[in-house]
């Protein structure tokens, strides 16, 4: 944590010093879309397949209803209690309803979650962003810019051209990849091509979906390395584009709480079926970072007409790291490891 935080307060006092502005920098979005793309793959290439067939539906439950209550819970809570920022309540909720894959990913390397729910929070991390972004760009983006551009169609072809593709790649790759040899340079071509696709494009599906059968790199030093890379990234993003912010801590507080104190427990109390210190770890181990920091600056370059959305999701993305890494410090020094 300390190291993180060091990270961004550097990048905070060059990019104030030097008036750097990220969001004018040539290809920034692609080049968060490429962290976000390599980080969602490294993620799931260490789920347990077999763990994960065995708690599909659990899974399926989390990502289908979970994920939006943990948007609708937050979001009602911050138009009820501040009614000047009703019009993006839910758009905050949104953006802070991601459970970041990379910083997961960096949580569970030393965790002591059992196998089920290491599983279970991996999938979670990795395969909500498609239910935050269909509701982030196609219901709450339309009603605080106060427009009826509702377009479902669009954004159910392009999921659909999406999930044509991987169960395609899955098939095409079990039918004509019988060579060993050839195997693993073309497990890598495959694995690089979709996330230059995903860096161009912004879609995160495809990564997170061909990391369940494409796995030419599991473990080793040079996964680690790039995880370290991207989650101290993280922190240099999110620092210099707050540079030149007024921060709403007071916005920013009330939706970190909900999120993590309420919303993120009672999802975890409904779909997850493990032991109580495993539900326990699971309660508190919501964290944003890269992909929450990416949603933002994309709705904001959506046509949201301040940067209001960014001054309470800001605040809300460092309060929820802070509670992440002291109820962990807590939990690890009062409860036992889980049982695998």
């Amino acid at each position: 944590m300390i190291t993180w935080i060091g990270a961004g307060l550097i990048s905070y006092l060059l990019t104030k010093l030097f008036s750097i502005e990220l969001r004018t920098i040539a290809h920034f979005q692609q080049i968060m879309y490429t962290a976000v793309a390599v980080g969602l793959y490294i993620n799931v290439i260490s789920i347990d397949t077999q763990t994960f067939k065995k708690n599909f539906k659990t899974i399926t439950s989390i990502i289908l209803v979970g994920v939006p209550l943990k948007i609708f819970l937050p979001g009602t809570i911050i138009a009820w209690l501040l009614p000047g920022n009703a019009q993006i309540a839910y758009l905050c909720a949104t953006v802070i309803a991601q459970i970041d894959p990379i910083a997961a990913a960096r949580f569970l390397e030393g965790s002591k979650l059992s196998k089920k729910s290491e599983t279970i929070l991996r999938v979670w991390s990795s395969f909500d962003d498609p239910v935050t972004v269909l509701f982030a760009f196609y219901i709450f983006l339309p009603i605080a810019l106060a427009t009826n551009q509702f377009n479902f169609g669009q954004y159910f072809f392009y999921i659909l051209r999406d999930i044509i593709v991987c169960v395609l790649t899955y098939f095409l790759y079990k039918k004509f990849l019988k060579s060993q040899r050839a195997k693993k340079f073309f497990d890598i071509a495959i694995v690089v091509i979709i996330i230059g696709y995903s860096s161009l494009s912004g879609s995160f599906l495809l990564p997170a979906a061909i990391g369940l059968f494409i796995r030419p790199l599991t473990g080793g030093k040079i996964i680690k390395v790039t995880l370290d890379i991207i989650f101290y990234m993280s922190a240099v993003v999110i620092a210099s584009l707050a540079t030149n912010l007024t921060i709403n801590w007071f916005s920013g507080l009330i939706l970190a709480f909900s999120t993590f104190f309420l919303a993120q427990i009672i999802v975890t109390l409904l779909f997850i079926r493990d032991s109580n210190e495993n539900k326990i770890r699971i309660m508190f181990g919501h964290q944003n970072g890269m992909t929450a920091a990416l949603l933002t600056v994309t709705l904001e370059m959506s046509g949201l007409e301040s940067n209001n959305l960014f001054s309470i999701t800001l605040p809300a993305i460092v309060l929820v790291t802070i509670f992440y890494f002291t109820s962990n410090s807590l939990i690890d020094r009062i409860l036992p490891p889980s049982a695998q």
